[in-house]
């Protein structure tokens, strides 16, 4: 399953967050929230629409995508957990 995680520069949640995605085994894209939050060409067509009401929902750092699903780190490594449960392989955190 491929997750994306929306971050800033600096931000060290993020930092943690990308690097326990990584000793879980999970492949993850990293965007630039920034870019996502900011007007600029194309913005109706890259999914920012979707992205900047998530984050003005959760409004914390950083905003996780797993599957359809935008989630705060907590809720992200929560749902990530269980799906590696369900799917019977060792979670590795």
């Amino acid at each position: 399953m491929k997750v994306h995680v929306y971050s800033k520069e600096g931000c060290g949640i993020c930092t943690a967050a990308k690097e326990k995605l990584q000793r879980m085994g999970y492949d993850y894209e990293e965007h630039n929230l920034q870019y996502h939050v900011e007007f600029h060409e194309g913005w109706e067509k890259d999914g920012s629409i979707e992205i900047l009401a998530a984050h003005s929902q959760i409004n914390t750092m950083p905003l996780i995508r797993v599957g359809n699903e935008f989630l705060d780190y907590a809720a992200a490594m929560k749902t990530l957990k269980s799906l590696r449960k369900q799917e019977g392989q060792r979670v590795t955190a």
